[in-house]
């Protein structure tokens, strides 16, 4: 059973991705309050929690929903990929064991759930600790610096509105054949492969969200879980790294137009 701190930032937080809280809302550590009944100290954890995440934006002293726009989305997907692909790179050129990890990975945390199953989301996550290096890995460190947990969300989100699905277990497959050749040059293919392949969903989902036409919950198998950061750190984390991002976010939130 979920902890009242985990449920309500799973509610909190779905609320903000389906849009019941849109974008520039203002929201306080009363607000929460008063709405779910948690402790004032639960309160200011989660607002801290959520900044952190990214589905908050820090305004002055106060916090407002994140507006997700096109511009920053792109920033988060490039800096990504680029991560990724050195990630990549590093564990064809370690081989062996290293490789047989994301292969036994692939199989048990991907392609056995469907896209739309949150454990997929999950699987996707561990997946790509793995080939950043692992938990607590440099790589691992600097995503979570550069790209908050949100991004991966909305990537997941997304593919209500791709063509087709499978492009990471694709991309993960061609990925190992490049890798296990000590093909360099299609290992680069792969990582970027899917990044490209996955970018013309996100554009749409965040047009659509940009309209106030938000995601249905009903379209997704569960939004239940809370995730690990991909440092392996858990989202709640009182780290001053994990405050304290390296690039704040390209846009802050408009004026606050409504209320929680």
């Amino acid at each position: 059973m979920l902890s009242k701190i985990d449920a309500t930032y799973i509610e909190l937080r779905e609320r903000i991705m389906l849009g019941d809280l849109p974008p520039g809302t203002s929201m306080t550590a009363d607000d929460i309050v008063a709405h779910t009944g948690v402790s004032m100290s639960m309160a200011r954890h989660l607002l801290v929690s959520l900044g952190v995440g990214g589905y908050l934006t820090k305004r002055g002293r106060a916090y407002v929903i994140s507006t997700f726009t096109r511009e920053q989305i792109e920033e988060w997907r490039l800096a990504l990929g680029a991560i990724v692909e050195i990630g990549a790179l590093r564990l064809a050129l370690a081989g062996g064991a290293r490789l047989q990890a994301v292969a036994e990975s692939l199989e048990k945390d991907v392609r056995s759930h469907a896209v739309e199953d949150e454990a997929f989301f999950l699987g996707a996550m561990s997946f790509a600790t793995i080939i950043l290096g692992g938990p607590q890995s440099t790589l691992s460190e600097l995503v979570e610096q550069f790209i908050p947990q949100a991004f991966f969300r909305l990537l997941w989100l997304s593919d209500i509105y791709a063509e087709r699905t499978g492009f990471l277990v694709e991309a993960a497959d061609s990925y190992l054949v490049a890798a296990r050749a000590g093909d360099l040059d299609g290992v680069r293919k792969a990582s970027r492969f899917f990044f490209d392949s996955t970018a013309p969903a996100l554009h749409k989902l965040i047009e659509q969200m940009e309209r106030k036409d938000f995601p249905k919950g009903a379209q997704y198998h569960a939004l239940q879980a809370i995730e690990p950061q991909v440092s392996g750190l858990p989202t709640y984390t009182g780290s001053t790294k994990a405050l304290r991002p390296l690039l704040g976010p390209l846009n802050d939130a408009g004026p606050a137009a409504h209320q929680l």
